[in-house]
């Protein structure tokens, strides 16, 4: 009787075993998108003429843009910013090594978006575009999106490389 006890107590710690890890921990094992593809392919969907001059945030800028974003670990990252002052077109997307770390970054992306609305838009049409900007965290990638004129399309794209 004793071993047949411990012969379906085994079975079916291996069955609940099995049923728990079916899905690698969530999904959270998932690879995320090239965000760079992303930002590629989304310009490059605005058409030569109509696309803003951006530019890449250098080491040197990236304290002053988004300060304590130097401190958390990234797998990948794309940090652009519009040339001219007068364009509302900034992307920051970041896949995260922790995804704990994903609250602390939306919240350097959300004080961006705040000193731009209170100090940094000079113009109404830039602070109108500051004011629409996104963030969205999707697990370990957190991404803020400013992309006036386009803002809700810029959106979709990039949620739908996580459906």
């Amino acid at each position: 009787m004793k071993k047949l006890t411990s012969i379906l107590l085994s079975m079916t710690l291996l069955l609940a075993l099995a049923a728990c890890g079916g899905n690698g921990g969530g999904g959270q094992n998932k690879e995320a998108p090239d965000l760079n593809k992303y930002y590629e392919d989304f310009m490059a969907s605005l058409g030569a003429d109509n696309q803003p001059a951006m530019g890449d945030v250098e080491a040197e800028q990236l304290s002053q843009l988004y300060p304590g974003l130097e401190n958390y670990a990234a797998k990948q990252s794309v940090l652009k910013i519009a040339m001219i002052s007068a364009v509302a077109f900034e992307f920051a997307l970041v896949e995260l090594e922790n995804e704990a770390d994903a609250k602390a970054v939306a919240d350097i992306f959300q004080a961006r978006i705040d000193y731009q609305i209170e100090n940094g838009a000079f113009y109404p049409m830039t602070l109108e575009g500051w004011e629409q900007a996104k963030i969205i965290t999707q697990g370990n990638v957190v991404a803020l999106i400013v992309a006036q004129g386009e803002q809700d399309r810029a959106v979709e794209e990039f949620n739908s490389l996580f459906a």
